[in-house]
């Protein structure tokens, strides 16, 4: 099997359980409509031209109690798709982990097992990677469950370059972009006068135009988005996502891929629709994830040491997106936007989410600042993961695991 296209389908619930007595429409609606939107994924594979591919499930909730009903959800979904498409689709429910860890129980490094996690999004895309070198796939191709294919040549363009000598570079990986269902690339920003302080849109706006809209097609990019992500062997089983940003990890993948002398590209010929559904965090909570991530980021960028191998990554070439949230001012972007976002919260009546915004100030101050050497931290993650497609990799373990995917 040369191609896995993997689809993380992580169940939120939006609304409370009215009855005991759930059916198949109200299920899916108390969780926004995840499974129609997984259907449609799934679905749309099928206009593909190129068909020596198959795709991988896994789910993931922050609703435990309802797993088993999420489950049976997605089995009955994929068996439906399965039999109107003939796609080869795999299914890896959080209630497996379990089951893979009894079959490491041997494996000599325990930290390592804390990959086999499908909380959080670097946990759910790394347990894909695994089970990729599981299954032996040759190239991994991420695409979220609330997009769809409408290109036939998706995955033609997905694979074209891989592995190939760009700029003299080998193209160890390839990102394309976002349209919405109306073939736009841009996000739509909405004034605010906190927005001055934190342009994250407005400068991801800036770097997706000159990526889409310049030549040449194949080129260096600062940035992936995780939706549209193509991945070789050689990279995933190098690097994997760092477990320690809680959002974003798409982007930091680039930097520390790029860390170690491999090269992800951005094609402006590859792209996939997204349609997502309304956003569920209020601003202060996903504001908070990227003052985590960036201030991680950062430290990982200052304390990189010269090795043999690895090459430095520079803040500069990360210009103008992620690298203007990674410089010495980043601490008066965060204070400067969220007390402007606390004003706003405050006029409109909203005291707790006020409150909320003032207290990322204090996180950027202390609990933000990674207690250790970020970039030693990674190193001994890399370590880790080194380890563990080495051990996915033995043929004994892996045809015990390909059984228990099977079975499920």
């Amino acid at each position: 099997m040369s191609t896995l296209i993997v689809i993380p389908s992580y169940w939120t619930k939006v609304a409370p359980m009215e009855s005991q007595a759930v059916n198949q429409r109200s299920f899916d609606q108390q969780f926004g409509h995840t499974g129609s939107r997984l259907e449609r994924a799934l679905t749309s594979l099928n206009i593909v031209k190129e068909k020596n591919f198959q795709v991988l499930v896994i789910t993931g909730t922050d609703s435990p109690e309802s797993q088993e009903q999420i489950n049976q959800e997605v089995m009955g979904i994929i068996k439906q798709v399965a039999e109107k498409t003939g796609i080869k689709i795999w299914l890896f429910p959080n209630t497996l982990v379990a089951r893979v860890r009894e079959i490491f129980r041997d494996f000599s490094d325990r930290d390592a097992l804390d990959f086999l996690c499908v909380d959080g999004y670097a946990n759910i895309r790394n347990t894909g990677l695994i089970v990729a070198q599981i299954l032996g796939a040759e190239e991994v191709v991420f695409v979220d469950d609330d997009e769809y294919v409408d290109d036939p040549h998706f995955l033609h363009k997905a694979r074209e370059h891989l592995e190939k000598t760009v700029e003299g570079k080998i193209v160890a990986g390839v990102g394309g972009y976002y349209v919405d269902p109306r073939k736009a690339y841009r996000r739509s920003i909405k004034p605010e006068p906190w927005k001055a302080f934190w342009n994250l849109h407005r400068l991801l706006n800036e770097a997706l135009c000159h990526l889409v809209e310049t030549q040449p097609r194949i080129k260096l990019t600062p940035l992936v988005l995780g939706g549209c992500l193509v991945l070789t062997r050689p990279l995933f089983t190098a690097i994997p996502f760092d477990v320690r940003i809680p959002r974003g990890e798409d982007i930091d993948y680039v930097i520390n891929a790029r860390m170690f002398g491999l090269s992800i590209f951005f094609d402006n010929q590859l792209y996939i629709v997204h349609d997502p559904p309304p956003k569920l965090y209020p601003l202060w909570k996903t504001l908070r994830q990227d003052i985590y991530r960036f201030t991680y980021e950062r430290a990982k960028l200052r304390d990189q040491e010269p090795m043999e191998g690895m090459s430095h990554v520079s803040v500069e070439e990360l210009d103008p997106y992620p690298g203007a949230f990674l410089k010495d001012d980043l601490e008066e972007k965060i204070a400067r936007a969220c007390t402007i976002l606390a004003d706003q919260y405050q006029t409109e009546g909203k005291e707790d989410s006020a409150r909320e915004t003032l207290k990322n100030i204090d996180i950027m101050r202390g609990e933000a600042l990674p207690r250790e050497n970020a970039f030693h931290q990674f190193l001994h993650i890399k370590k880790l993961w080194e380890k563990m497609m080495e051990f996915t990799a033995r043929e004994d373990i892996s045809e015990r695991l390909r059984k228990l995917l099977s079975s499920s």
